[in-house]
């Protein structure tokens, strides 16, 4: 019930910045604030990466957006940036596997509260990663999600339990970051996951809970 009235207010309040979705924008890293966890999956060995939030400059502003990664392969370093499209959900979605992977993507960007502490957004961040690539939610793979597999099934069984293909209007207050692969030296970046709400405080007044409201996903970056 939290996340059927969380996503009727998001999407009452992003009316206007919806209409701005589906556009080119060009992020750069300024590194993470976020916790380091060891990681890994069936094609990246585990290894020290830092989790939510990643701070992004969009469009050359001064101020940082928070985005979180849903995409664990590939790497970036703080100071590089490439081009992106900013996309709905429905616009970024290939067929309807995607679309309702990226539906559980929004679901569990939604978990993430102010309150939230440590433990509850790496649980949240390995979730995500886990959608994309289900090789990071193994134990033989993933040490972190071999001491935590029981909360992060969890959270993974709820966000495709919410995620409904059919009702898109949930969705209305998130925006997705697709990277231009021409656009980047190092290979491909990852996708992140934002809220299409320009003030951060706004919903928080009203109950969302939502952190990062201002912001685009953050990505996997390997610790320095």
């Amino acid at each position: 019930m939290r996340s059927s009235k969380w996503f009727a207010v998001a999407g009452v309040m992003c009316l206007v910045a919806t209409s701005q979705v589906s556009r080119a924008d060009t992020l750069k890293f300024n590194g993470s604030t976020g916790q380091i966890q060891d990681a890994g999956s069936k094609t990246v060995g585990p290894e020290n990466v830092y989790l939510y939030p990643y701070n992004f400059s969009v469009n050359g502003s001064s101020a940082n957006t928070q985005l979180m990664c849903i995409s664990f392969d590939n790497e970036i370093t703080n100071g590089e940036s490439w081009d992106v499209k900013a996309e709905s959900i429905a616009q970024a979605s290939a067929n309807t596997t995607q679309l309702k992977d990226y539906e559980a993507d929004a679901w569990l960007f939604s978990q993430i509260t102010p309150s939230s502490t440590n433990a509850q957004i790496a649980n949240v961040q390995f979730a995500a990663w886990a959608v994309g690539d289900p090789t990071v939610a193994n134990a033989a793979y993933d040490p972190y999600y071999a001491a935590n597999e029981t909360a992060i099934d969890g959270l993974l069984n709820s966000a495709f339990a919410n995620a409904t293909p059919a009702d898109l209007s949930k969705y209305d207050g998130f925006v997705l970051y697709v990277p231009d692969d021409a656009s980047y030296a190092n290979g491909v970046p990852q996708t992140f996951i934002g809220s299409a709400t320009p003030e951060p405080g706004t919903l928080a007044l009203l109950g969302t809970g939502l952190l990062g409201m201002g912001g685009v996903f953050r990505r996997r970056m390997r610790k320095a």
